[in-house]
C-alpha cells in the first residue's frame, strides 16, 4: 500500500513536469504582472547611428543668449539677497527673483536639451 502511493505520488510529480502544462516560472507570483511596453523596443529608444541625425527643432539662438543673461544676472544676485535675509533683511522680490531663475533654467533646458 505504502509502495503504490508512493508510486502514485511519483507518477503525478513527473506529469506536473511536462512541458506546457505549467505556467512559466516568475520571481514573485504575487506581484503585480510585467507591464506589456518593458517586453517592447522601440526603435527611438535606440541611439543614433553616426551620420544619422535626429531632427531636432532650430534653436533661437538670440533668444536663448537673452535668456541666458537674465538668468547670470538674477543668478547673481542671489547670493547678496539670502546674505542679507540671514540678518534679518528680507528682500520683497527674492521670491519672485527665485521663481524667475526657475522658469529660465527650465525654458533653457527645455529649448537646449530636447
Amino acid at each position: 500500500m505504502a509502495l503504490s502511493s508512493l508510486w502514485s505520488a511519483a507518477l503525478l510529480l513527473a506529469m506536473m513536469q511536462l512541458p506546457g502544462q505549467n505556467p512559466p516560472w516568475t520571481p514573485n507570483p504575487n506581484g503585480p504582472p510585467r507591464p506589456p511596453e518593458v517586453d517592447r523596443h522601440l526603435p527611438s529608444d535606440e541611439p543614433p547611428q553616426p551620420g544619422q541625425r535626429r531632427n531636432r527643432p532650430k534653436i533661437d539662438a538670440p533668444q536663448v543668449k537673452r535668456d541666458a543673461d537674465e538668468l547670470a544676472k538674477l543668478a547673481g544676485a542671489i547670493p547678496s539677497a539670502v546674505e542679507h535675509a540671514n540678518k534679518g533683511v528680507l528682500s520683497k522680490d527674492l521670491n519672485e527673483r527665485l521663481k524667475r531663475v526657475e522658469k529660465l533654467s527650465k525654458k533653457l533646458r527645455r529649448e537646449l536639451f530636447q
